[in-house]
């Protein structure tokens, strides 16, 4: 599995791995909203474009997350995948570009899990190992 949840005393730890950084996006968003929903409820009715800036991989993340959680609570988006599109890593900036892929939010067919009130930085870690990219994040609940 792409992604999976970590012990944690009172919030969510999440561990994603992917072949690149895209992957490593694109797990992401599937794994927060997984938190917060059936995410293979979801279909893929409307397409939305994402672009986020960030001074670096790990401000990256953390501004894609926080972007996702705020579609979710203010525009009601449930997401069913993610297109990463681009992502850039550079010296002083950094760069996503996504398609995401939902609808609106149904809590009779989407289901209601856990709230996410926000991304965090704690315990955030995004790195290379031999074959794979792992990226690692709390979600505040």
């Amino acid at each position: 599995m792409p992604y999976e949840f970590l012990d944690h005393i009172s919030d969510v730890y999440v561990h994603v791995t992917a072949p690149d950084l895209a992957g490593i996006f694109s797990e992401a968003a599937l794994a927060t909203y997984e938190v917060m929903l059936d995410t293979g409820s979801v279909r893929p009715a409307k397409e939305m474009r994402v672009e986020v800036e960030a001074d670096d991989l790990e401000q990256l993340l953390y501004k894609w997350i926080d972007r996702l959680i705020y579609l979710f609570d203010a525009e009601s988006f449930a997401l069913s995948g993610a297109k990463v599109l681009s992502v850039a890593e550079g010296r002083g900036t950094s760069s996503i570009s996504a398609k995401l892929l939902g609808e609106e939010y149904d809590p009779s067919a989407h289901g209601h899990r856990t709230g996410v009130k926000a991304m965090t930085y704690s315990l955030m870690r995004i790195f290379k190992g031999e074959d794979l990219w792992h990226a690692y994040f709390v979600l505040d609940i």
